[in-house]
């Protein structure tokens, strides 16, 4: 995983990070694609219930 995040890091930021940092990244990035996701959906008119599942908490 540490390999991973430095990775990412690298790819994204063009400069090497530490693990701590590179991980934070990723999490912030995996959040927010997942926020982004549910506004799209909500704006298209998803029943809330289709959301749950998509995140699978229903």
């Amino acid at each position: 995983i540490m390999l991973v995040a430095y990775t990412y890091s690298k790819l994204c930021s063009g400069v090497a990070l530490s693990f701590n940092t590179g991980f934070k990244k990723i999490q912030n990035n995996l959040r927010k694609t997942q926020v982004i996701n549910i506004y799209n959906a909500a704006i298209q008119g998803e029943p809330i219930n289709k959301i749950f599942e998509y995140l699978k908490i229903a």
